[in-house]
């Protein structure tokens, strides 16, 4: 198994609690960090640890450097966790995830439950959007009937009480098979940040995978929304909806009211 991180201009300090938990796993063969900031710092504390450090001198992505972390590194045969530098837990996740993978053979990938610091659950695992969710979310332009709709969309009917197929699963934190990711080449790097998870949820589910979350594994997560900010995120993000929507339908979108689901059986 092995697992990578996409960094760019965290400090060295907020990165070690986590770096100390991906150390003291046991399951991972090697662990790549993709540096967007091009840290030295950051370099010398990966080489430290024995671990693989990849820049390309600028600013690639998440999505793009995600793929060149598993092109590095990645096996198609085993397991590959992908994981934001802002997430942290108290039990480790990875066994949960890998279990559940092992036990259902059509699933590319599975994330774990997601809870902010102060405990409040984040609903990361969705439907898929609609322009009228992703752009009413971001500008407060919802009609009546909006918080029915955001509950349809963040999937807020699912008990969380079991494991379950869901339609989108979250990058900030997934144990992703590494068949799967190979047949569809990883993520579209013509995302540069925002919506690339959802696009390859989407290109997995067309190529027969399902994604699933799995509660009995937990993680907190710093979710920062930096794209609710004015500026180069907000840029980023609206580029992706329109890369998304051109690609998956505008109005029209026949997998759009796909919902929770039974977990599929092994082959």
């Amino acid at each position: 198994m092995t697992a990578g991180l996409v960094v760019y201009r965290t400090p060295v300090a907020e990165l070690l609690p986590l770096f100390d938990l991906l150390q003291s796993e046991g399951h991972f063969s090697a662990v790549g960090i993709f540096d967007n900031g091009n840290d030295a710092m950051l370099r010398d504390e990966v080489m430290r640890r024995g671990w693989h450090y990849l820049q390309a001198g600028q600013n690639v992505g998440f999505g793009a450097g995600h793929n060149r972390i598993f092109a590095a590194i990645g096996e198609a045969g085993h397991y590959h966790l992908i994981v934001n530098p802002d997430v942290s837990w108290h039990t480790s996740p990875v066994p949960v995830l890998l279990a559940l993978l092992q036990q259902h053979d059509k699933l590319a990938a599975v994330m774990p439950d997601v809870f902010a610091s102060n405990g409040q659950r984040q609903y990361l695992a969705k439907r898929m959007p609609s322009p009228q969710v992703l752009f009413g979310r971001r500008f407060g332009v919802f009609a009546r009937g909006s918080q029915r709709v955001m509950a349809a969309y963040e999937l807020r009917e699912f008990s969380f009480a079991c494991p379950a197929v869901v339609p989108i699963i979250s990058g900030c934190c997934m144990l992703c098979r590494g068949t799967a990711l190979q047949q569809v080449d990883g993520f579209d790097e013509g995302y540069f940040l925002y919506l690339e998870d959802y696009d390859l949820c989407r290109r997995w589910r067309i190529k027969g995978w399902r994604v699933a979350i799995d509660p009995a594994a937990r993680i907190v997560h710093g979710h920062a929304r930096s794209s609710y900010r004015w500026g180069k995120p907000l840029y980023w993000h609206i580029c992706s909806a329109f890369r998304y929507f051109s690609r998956w339908g505008w109005w029209q979108d026949a997998t759009r009211s796909a919902g929770v689901e039974p977990l599929p059986g092994k082959d």
